[in-house]
């Protein structure tokens, strides 16, 4: 009896030195600590496979820069995901905050496939860093929570006039798609056909018949059989953009900042052309949305942004020991094609 009991202790004893054993093997490595978040090694590869990536996407030749912002390539590179972990961290601790961190099903759902895929597209890295799925995961996780945050603060943020008419001009000026309109129009052309200006006289009677047709206009009449009868252009109805000067800078303005969709604007457009007279059929303002939509977004990812640099980053010699270099693009390029 007493032998069968010493079995038992020498077996249970083995069990609990295995299983100790197999925990200090299973550690992971923490590399830093933010706003009391821990940072394993493996969290942070997998960060740092991203960030390499685009920066060396950004900068062509990317280590053979000798000084980045006063850094190193490595330096940099290091520092550039340590800052990405932060936001992460910041994001989501703000959405906990916010009452917006519970993940749904859906959520869920999108986070385990990605981060399969994520771990299958850089098999050859993860395993030689030994990064595991839940690390995947966890970097998923993050980056939903991001996205919710970004968004909360982008619906909190309403940008100024002057915020949206720099924008909008940005974007023009930058070939962006801009602003739509389709107007009906009557002109009273003050060039002849060789382009020539008409006479004094004759353009200030014809400003006083522009004048007739627009009291006519404003007072009902069709603008369609109007044009038809005075206009000397054939085409009635333009629809044209904001980047468009085909109709003059004068017309642009009155149509995009001024006049009311489908009423006469009140007034004669003097332009190099002649005088006009508008009405504005309809108008799609997609540059001023898109606008607004940038400006929100820009907002967001600056105050996160922000946060983040106030965030408590502590980094440990295992942080310090980390060493990087050029991506090994080659294989991974294969092995991401063959899981397509």
């Amino acid at each position: 009896m007493g032998s069968v009991k010493k079995m038992l202790i020498a077996i249970l004893l083995l069990c609990i030195m295995a299983f100790s054993v197999t925990g200090c093997f299973n550690k992971q490595v923490i590399v830093a600590t933010i706003n009391g978040e821990s940072i394993s090694e493996q969290l942070y590869r997998r960060y740092l496979w991203s960030i390499q990536r685009e920066l060396e996407t950004i900068y062509v030749n990317y280590w053979n820069f000798d000084n980045l912002n006063g850094k190193s390539p490595e330096e940099l590179l290091k520092a550039k995901t340590l800052e990405s972990i932060a936001i992460s961290v910041v994001a989501e601790q703000k959405a906990e905050e916010l009452g917006i961190n519970k993940l749904t099903k859906e959520d869920k759902e999108t986070i385990k496939e990605a981060a399969k895929k994520a771990m299958q597209d850089t098999k050859s890295y993860a395993e030689q860093y030994d990064i595991k799925l839940k690390d995947y995961e966890r970097y998923c996780t993050f980056a939903i929570q991001c996205e919710k945050v970004l968004q909360s603060l982008a619906v909190s943020y309403e940008p100024n006039q002057t915020e949206i008419a720099t924008k909008v001009e940005e974007l023009i000026n930058s070939g962006a798609s801009a602003d739509e309109a389709t107007i009906t129009h009557i002109l009273f052309a003050t060039r002849n056909e060789l382009g020539e200006e008409i006479p004094e006289d004759k353009k200030q009677a014809l400003y006083k018949e522009a004048q007739s047709v627009l009291e006519r206009a404003l007072a009902g009449e069709d603008m369609e059989m109007l044009a038809h009868s005075y206009s000397d252009d054939s085409l009635v109805e333009y629809t044209f953009t904001q980047a468009e000067e085909s109709l003059g800078e004068e017309i642009g303005q009155v149509v995009f900042e001024k006049a009311d969709i489908g009423v006469v604007y009140p007034e004669i457009i003097e332009t190099p052309f002649g005088y006009e007279i508008i009405k504005v059929i309809d108008r799609k303002s997609n540059v001023r949305e898109q606008a607004i939509e940038m400006i929100k977004s820009d907002y967001a990812t600056n105050e996160l942004a922000q946060m983040a640099l106030f965030a408590d980053v502590q980094t440990t010699e295992a942080y310090d020991a980390i060493a990087v270099g050029p991506s090994v693009k080659k294989e991974e390029q294969t092995e991401s094609n063959e899981s397509k």
